[in-house]
């Protein structure tokens, strides 16, 4: 699917989208998890490095790990949205509190924007990620834009692959594609740019609100 697993292009989804990632619960274990979700759930998946940042809009004492993530799918943003949310529960993270967007999370999965190959890539520029996930962003961006990749801005944090089988053992310090294998293991592939023509991307906004 796009640049994350080989296949055809004729069979390759035409759109995807960005999504910004939080966790602040095991928050090492935990992002890598939802990467590795996020595998299962789209085919394939594309993440930034992940950082380290201070709580926002929250009183907290735990430290969160963010990044950024691209995934193709041809689903409408309220499916999408669905599938990430099923993420959220499977990894512990209690929605039906009133103050679920402000508690301790293990999970937070939201879309940030859709893109698609039939528009120009510059679109991407009209997103607006809140400030803790620019650095990210700024990743995701530049891999779908075939630019290189702009250097760490922030802790970093490395992240054990579960049930990784090949290519790197981490996530987190680099960017790096995420899918499974044919025997079901993970396989993490580091990234320091795709040539979107070669692969068939040609990234941009589709005017989608985060959901």
């Amino acid at each position: 699917m796009d640049a994350l697993i080989p296949m055809p292009s004729a069979n390759a989804p035409t759109v995807g989208y960005i999504l910004g990632i939080g966790t602040n619960l095991d928050p090492d274990r935990n992002a890598a998890l939802i990467a590795a979700h996020l595998a299962d759930a789209f085919g394939g998946v594309l993440v930034s490095r992940f950082y380290r940042t201070a709580p926002v809009g929250m009183a907290s004492v735990h430290p969160f790990v963010n990044y950024c993530a691209y995934v193709p799918s041809a689903l409408d943003p309220a499916c999408c949205k669905g599938m990430c949310v099923g993420i959220e529960l499977a990894l512990g993270r209690d929605r039906d509190h009133p103050g679920c967007k402000t508690r301790d999370r293990p999970a937070d999965i939201d879309l940030i924007g859709r893109v698609g190959r039939s528009f120009p890539a510059d679109g991407l520029a009209a997103l607006s990620p809140d400030p803790y996930l620019t650095a990210p962003f700024a990743e995701i961006a530049a891999l779908l834009a075939g630019r290189p990749v702009p250097p760490p801005r922030g802790e970093l944090c490395a992240a054990a692959v579960p049930g990784c089988r090949g290519g790197s053992p981490r996530l987190g310090e680099a960017p790096a594609t995420v899918h499974r294998d044919d025997g079901a293991g993970l396989i993490v592939v580091l990234q320091d740019g795709l040539d979107r023509h070669a692969d068939g991307l040609h990234p941009a906004l589709l005017a989608e609100q985060r959901l």
